[in-house]
């Protein structure tokens, strides 16, 4: 089957020749038309002889050709119009669990949910009937879940929040859902009772997240919808709300999707696994059990569909540099923060040495961000400094204290937590500017972003390219934080292989801040851990293995992790099974 792609926000009729139309064999020929112009260029299919010469020549990349020998255009489920995103399968929901879907950004999962709650009809890529639609689904049980989808109660967690960002108070909001007793409950199971009071527009991202869980979860729904519901959370918090979801699950039915691969196969117990060209189209792989298609989706390779997904397969068998190898290139002093809001962070000497990557792990509001900015010398630290020891004396003494900015002597390259900008520069302009190199735009799929205005980027967009802005300066050091915010389950990856990589190639160190575990896990040699009271005191632990490091925060967690035999992924283990309880008995918190 072939499908003509033309994305309408790219494509430019105005501003080009129409060489999509000049070029194009069927229309030299002059023997059948197979592109139209008007307000956008459109593609006829079935007169397409699938050269590809019009995505060549198009000057905005606005054009896809695509052939898809694995489906027919039988199994089409939804098409956005003529040269529009295609649809093929749909993920199919299980009474009393939670069905995960997993894939990338723009290949079809958020489409899929708006078909499952109703918000969209089903159109099989045409105007399709009723009885097409039940002729479709003949013989498959999603025909009776489409059959009753009115009858059903259902309840959405939607992925952007920014709408929730109100000026009312969080109690009052909740009301307009549920009881307040129920509210109160709910609110002390996910950790923000605290909030209740206060303003939707004055919360942080975590504490918008989990009211807007509470949101959903309020009445007594048949199915439930949370998409990306764990954005924003430290890992604390992305296992409180799991293990709420799946009390949740107990009775009703949960989907959900998200990109920390870790968690989701720790919550799910099912997983649909999204695939194709994102923008273009997705096709949904049939159900498998979460351990399973995780495993497929890293290894590339779906076998009962007998398709690849990805040209390599990832694994999570390499070597971990111990934290005392490596030339020691500087250290920084014993220092403390304070901040006007009143919070304070200790943190401990250390050292840095070369070709190293140091994951920083640790609840939110404990210090992360503020020790990365410490060290790339935007904050005022009160340092320590040890002097000699008197005569007689055998511990070291304070021989001075001082007020500054920490001076490591390096070249730094930083990349902050949060990223805004307004600036009208073009992407293309700055690559060039700051010689990004074409390994290094590849790497980061800059090329369908380089005509772009800063300020015109999404979400995922701006994080790739601060990334890659970031790596590809001279620098002694690299200081990344949150480099999967806003990325899904393939960037994430893409991200953590470079900076590993990178890493390695120059001989350089990276800190990385992150909440999800499994990119710290692919990446980290050691770790730093951050423990303390949330905006009130935060503690950095020194320098540790990774083993060990990874070993603290879970202990802290209560949970334990194993290594997966097959991939080498870290698992975690379900709360009182057998190898839960085995682990913690012989105070293995994290076996690799």
């Amino acid at each position: 089957m072939k499908l003509a792609i033309v994305h309408k926000e790219k494509c430019k009729p105005t501003a080009c020749g129409h060489e999509c139309k000049k070029y194009c064999p069927v229309e030299k020929k002059e023997l059948d038309t197979c592109i139209t112009i008007s307000d956008k260029a459109r593609i006829e299919e079935d007169t397409c002889i699938g050269c590809a010469i019009c995505v060549k020549r198009c000057p905005f990349d606005a054009i896809d050709i695509i052939n898809l020998p694995s489906v027919k255009e039988s199994d089409m489920v939804y098409r956005y119009g003529s040269n529009g995103f295609a649809l093929y399968g749909i993920p199919t929901p299980k009474e009393g669990s939670i069905l995960g879907l997993l894939g990338r950004n723009g290949i079809g999962k958020s489409t899929a949910i708006k078909i499952l709650t109703g918000q969209t009809q089903i159109n099989l890529g045409k105007e399709a009937t009723e009885d097409d639609i039940k002729e479709f689904f003949k013989g498959n049980e999603m025909l009776r879940y489409f059959e009753d989808i009115n009858k059903k109660k259902i309840s959405y967690k939607p992925q952007n929040l920014s709408n929730l960002a109100v000026d009312v108070k969080v109690i009052d909001l909740l009301k307009k859902r549920g009881k307040e007793k129920e509210i109160k409950e709910l609110a002390k199971t996910l950790n923000i009772t605290n909030v209740l009071e206060n303003k939707m527009n004055k919360l942080s991202g975590g504490e918008l997240q989990r009211v807007a869980i509470i949101a959903a979860s309020l009445g007594d729904a048949d199915i439930y919808f949370f998409d990306e519901p764990l954005a924003f959370l430290d890992i604390s918090e992305r296992l409180r709300v799991s293990d709420f979801l799946k009390e949740l699950s107990k009775h009703k039915t949960l989907v959900v999707v998200e990109h920390d691969l870790l968690i989701l196969d720790y919550l799910t117990e099912h997983i649909n696994i999204f695939f194709g060209s994102q923008g273009a189209f997705g096709i949904v792989s049939g159900v498998k059990t979460s351990k399973y298609a995780v495993n497929s989706y890293l290894h590339g390779f779906l076998k009962e569909e007998n398709l690849r997904i990805r040209d390599k397969a990832l694994n999570f068998n390499f070597t971990k540099n111990p934290p005392m190898t490596g030339a020691k290139i500087a250290e920084w002093p014993e220092f403390n923060l304070e901040f006007e809001s009143g919070f304070k962070l200790h943190v401990p000497k250390g050292g840095i040495r070369q070709n190293h990557v140091i994951g920083i792990l640790g609840r939110n509001g404990t210090g992360k961000t503020s020790f990365v900015r410490a060290i790339a010398g935007e904050l005022e630290v009160t340092t320590t400094r040890t002097g000699i020891p008197s005569k007689g004396d055998s511990k070291e003494s304070p021989s001075s204290t001082g007020k500054g900015k920490l001076d490591l002597e390096l070249d730094i390259s930083y990349k902050p937590q949060y990223l805004f900008t307004e600036s009208n520069e073009v992407v293309r302009e700055i690559m060039f500017k700051e010689k990004i190199n074409k390994k290094m735009a590849g790497t980061f799929n800059l090329g369908t972003i380089q005509m772009k205005k800063l300020s015109q980027l999404s979400g995922g967009e701006l994080q790739r390219f601060s990334i890659a802005r970031c790596l590809a300066k001279e620098a002694d050091i690299y200081l990344i934080d949150e480099p999967s915010a806003y990325l899904d389950v393939e960037e994430r990856i893409s991200v953590a292989k470079a900076i590993k990589d990178i890493m390695i190639e120059k001989e350089k160190t990276a800190f990385v801040v992150d909440h999800d575990l499994l990119l710290i896990s692919y990446l980290a040699d050691s770790i730093i851990n951050f423990s303390g009271e949330a905006a009130v005191k935060g503690e950095a632990s020194e320098i540790r293995g990774f083993e060990e490091g990874v070993s603290e925060l879970l202990k802290s967690l209560d949970i334990t992790l194993r290594k997966e035999e097959e991939s080498g992924r870290p698992r975690i283990n379900s709360r009182g099974s057998v190898k839960d309880r085995e682990q913690k008995h012989n105070k293995e918190w994290a076996v690799f």
